[in-house]
């Protein structure tokens, strides 16, 4: 049986900015998101994400679920990220994509394990989905959406990859996904 995928709408946004949409397809199969969190990325549909979005809910790889009665437990955090967290916990083993740190931490607290956006991306290019992860993080910064400096390099270095572009002689270091 597939793994559970539950995932925010940064990620998905982020994704569809950098033009790698279907990476999430490509590592995970089915994801599944909360009405909350498609509301937050369909709300404007000149939005990176929105046209993504609806085409992969046709194509049936990408799922609604109804909001979890559980969502307002996670009072400190956004209703789309709780909601994510709030599916998530309702599958033994899921998995949650989500960005924001607080989001992240409540779903660890949880005991639920999460990759963020840079983590997709370094999965993608371990999965062989993508080349290189530089060109990637070019076009997310050219579209607004930033990642801290230390992060950047952080993802730099364990794709192989220099700020350049460059494949780095260097071996890779490990992280967990």
């Amino acid at each position: 049986m597939a793994r559970f995928v539950a995932a925010d709408a940064s990620p998905l946004i982020g994704l569809a900015a950098a033009a790698a949409f279907d990476v999430l397809r490509g590592l995970f199969g089915t994801v599944t998101i909360t009405r909350l969190v498609k509301n937050e990325v369909t709300a404007r549909p000149d939005r990176p994400g929105a046209h993504e979005l609806d085409g992969a809910m046709r194509a049936g790889w990408i799922r609604v679920a109804p909001t979890p009665l559980a969502t307002w437990r996670f009072e400190q955090i956004d209703a789309g990220e709780a909601s994510t967290i709030a599916l998530a916990a309702e599958h033994q083993g899921a998995l949650v994509v989500m960005d924001d740190a607080l989001g992240r931490a409540q779903a660890a607290a949880a005991g639920l394990e999460v990759i963020d956006l840079p983590g997709v991306l370094l999965a993608a290019k371990r999965a062989k989905l993508i080349d290189a992860v530089q060109p990637l993080v070019t076009r997310l910064a050219g579209r607004g959406f930033t990642l801290a400096e230390e992060v950047r390099h952080t993802l730099l270095r364990e794709a192989g990859e220099s700020e350049s572009g460059q494949i780095s002689t260097s071996v890779a270091g490990s992280r967990k996904l």
